[in-house]
């Protein structure tokens, strides 16, 4: 689970509770490996859910081959 901090808070970045860790608000960190610590920060209001966004880009011009590649193509290949 990605997790998005919306205070800067020094916590705990193992589950033993011997490392500590300043999370940055703003920043997105990824607690795949520390649920009881994201479930912690969630629970006090200090952090959210994180969703990935997706962009799409549309493309609606499509690039045409010129008569002229075609041209130099049937004249390399011997085509008519």
């Amino acid at each position: 689970m990605k997790i998005k901090m919306k205070t800067t808070l020094e916590a705990s970045a193992n589950a033993e509770g011997s490392v500590s860790m300043v999370y940055n608000s703003g920043e997105v960190y990824d607690m795949t490996n520390k649920m009881n610590i994201a479930t912690i920060l969630l629970n006090d209001g200090s952090a959210e859910k994180s969703i990935a966004g997706t962009t799409k880009k549309v493309i609606k011009d499509m690039e045409k081959k010129s008569s002229k590649a075609k041209k130099v193509l049937k004249k390399v290949f011997g085509k008519k």
